[in-house]
């Protein structure tokens, strides 16, 4: 214990940027425990519209979603989503949030959360993880 001790004292800054690093680390996880966001990947995105009947929820504007979108999926701007939602007409039905990168939809994730909505999955990488996977995109 006494080596513990004396291994802080003389690496401060070290034991500093540790103790800072895990905390970035775990905070995000446990924030996603407790707000109830879930990330998933593609393949768990197209499984839970296949097996689950999920609905694919593109939550940019709409000349981003003219542009390209995922098949079939339904086109509420972030800025129309607290109105938007009332277009949904199941909250247990899983919705997947999309967006451009992934960061819009965990905003909006909370909103819909908020709004009733059990299951609410954010595409990790949004749009752009979907065109790496070479997944099919309309227009």
């Amino acid at each position: 214990m006494e080596n513990l001790s004396e291994f802080i004292v003389n690496h401060w800054i070290l034991v500093t940027l540790f103790v800072v690093l895990s905390w970035l680390v775990f905070s995000d996880a446990i924030h996603q425990k407790i707000s109830g966001i879930l990330p998933v990947g593609t393949v768990q995105a197209i499984q839970l519209v296949n097996q689950q009947k999920g609905l694919f929820v593109d939550i940019r504007d709409a000349e981003e979603f003219k542009k390209e979108h995922i098949a079939d999926s339904t086109n509420i701007p972030l800025s129309t989503l607290t109105d938007g939602v009332a277009k949904l007409k199941n909250p247990a039905q899983p919705i997947i949030l999309v967006c451009a990168s992934g960061q819009r939809s965990r905003t909006a994730a909370k909103q819909m959360r908020n709004s009733g909505f059990t299951e609410v999955y954010v595409l990790k990488g949004g749009l752009n993880t979907w065109k790496d996977a070479k997944l099919p995109l309309f227009s």
